[in-house]
């Protein structure tokens, strides 16, 4: 067994190092161009940006390849960093702490000039570039995704709450005020705030000011947030809060076009994601969160070492992410910028056709410029998987959920020998 385990994973890791090198090779020059390969998954760059680089750099021979946006994105970036089958240039998502300990096998753009572009970004998604003293920076940010309250205008009214979205952000400030009225929705309309206590419990994370482990690398559970956060959910469920649908999915995608309950709190990309559910216009409407500001998702672009043309590779990673691109990336994908130079007024003040008349996109800018940078430990996201699987025992099976979190606990504990 141990033998064919380790085949099966070696298998694997040669398999992903194959298909990066057959992306990689379409990338053979043609001509006497400099050529560069672009590794990118599906929703990270809009066309146009991709063909405004094409344009800017005309004595380039740019070859981008998208590949599906799942795990296997990771997988076969990761087993490609050593070896001439990677790309020149790859996407990385928000899960970029997961490649600073890597950060000898990324080109360092501060030896290409990116120290001046400081200024430009939000500080808090600028400083999650680099290794913890700073010494090197493995990628430049592409995009980043604030968080507001997403609210059902008729489940909200049904409840006997504001519909404005002004008044509602007045009423909803804190989350005692934002389960009060999911208490006050399911008395008098008889439905659920919460799609369900998985997609709150993570809501209520991505809230937190601190992670599961310290910047020191120590197991906190952020000093008792995590807690708070847990036993926040776990009072949803309990009290018939929740829907019990899954994000993700096309029961989640469901609930969201038939409106089966109250509020979600999501990135500015959500607004695709409505689109593509089919909400119907004025269906939800944007507000403030009631959590504390919160970012979900975003990506960077990143010089990988084993390029011929780390100079030329780095001047186009800084083209893909400057304010332009940003722009057309926010324009075709609803990708929030990254870059602070876009958030002019036309772009505080622009609508949708799903939200009618409302000027929605203050808020997600306020939340951006509210957030601070926290540092991310490699364990983090493999930990609070813990704490959402038991949460779905709690939720579907009725597992006890002092239980259950002692049960996630215990995982953690393990992972963290």
């Amino acid at each position: 067994m141990k033998n064919r385990s380790r085949w099966t994973l070696l298998g694997g890791v040669l398999l992903g190092g194959a298909l990066l090198s057959a992306c990689a090779s379409s990338s053979a020059p043609s001509s006497n161009k400099v050529s560069l390969s672009i590794n990118y998954y599906h929703g990270a760059i809009s066309d146009t940006a991709i063909e405004n680089a094409k344009k800017a750099f005309p004595d380039y021979e740019l070859n981008f390849k998208q590949l599906p946006a799942n795990g296997d994105f990771d997988t076969k970036l990761k087993a490609s960093l050593n070896s001439t089958s990677a790309p020149d240039i790859t996407a990385i998502n928000s899960n970029i702490a997961d490649y600073i300990p890597y950060s000898d096998r990324f080109v360092n753009l501060l030896d290409y000039g990116t120290a001046d572009l400081a200024q430009d970004y939000v500080e808090w998604k600028w400083d999650s570039c680099f290794t913890n003293d700073k010494s090197a920076q493995i990628a430049l940010p592409l995009d980043i995704g604030p968080t507001a309250l997403f609210y059902n205008t008729d489940a909200f009214q049904k409840a006997g709450l504001p519909t404005d979205d002004q008044a509602v952000s007045e009423l909803l400030i804190s989350d005692e005020a934002y389960m009060e009225a999911a208490k006050q929705m399911k008395e008098k309309a008889d439905m659920p705030m919460f799609q369900s206590s998985v997609s709150l419990l993570r809501q209520r994370y991505r809230a937190m000011t601190q992670h599961i482990y310290d910047k020191d690398d120590n197991l906190t559970y952020a000093d008792g947030q995590l807690k708070k956060a847990w036993d926040y959910a776990v009072m949803a469920e309990k009290n018939g809060y929740t829907l019990g649908a899954k994000g993700n999915s096309a029961e989640g995608a469901n609930s969201v076009q038939r409106g089966l309950f109250g509020g979600m709190i999501e990135a500015s990309w959500g607004i695709n994601d409505l689109a593509e559910d089919g909400a119907s216009p004025k269906q939800w409407l944007v507000a403030k969160s009631p959590f504390l500001p919160s970012n979900y998702g975003g990506s960077y672009l990143a010089v990988i070492k084993t390029t011929a043309h780390p100079k030329e590779a780095a001047d186009v990673v800084k083209y893909l992410t400057n304010e332009e691109s940003q722009r057309v990336n926010y324009k075709e994908l609803a990708l929030f910028p990254a870059n602070k130079k876009v958030f002019d007024d036309d772009f505080a003040n622009v609508k949708h056709e799903l939200f009618g008349d409302e000027q929605y996109n203050h808020y997600f800018i306020e939340a951006a410029n509210a957030l601070e940078y926290i540092p991310f430990d490699p364990r983090e996201s493999a930990a609070f998987e813990a704490f959402e699987d038991q949460m779905t025992l709690v939720a579907e099976q009725g597992k006890d959920p002092e239980q259950a979190w002692n049960d996630a606990k215990k995982k953690v504990e393990e992972i963290s020998k």
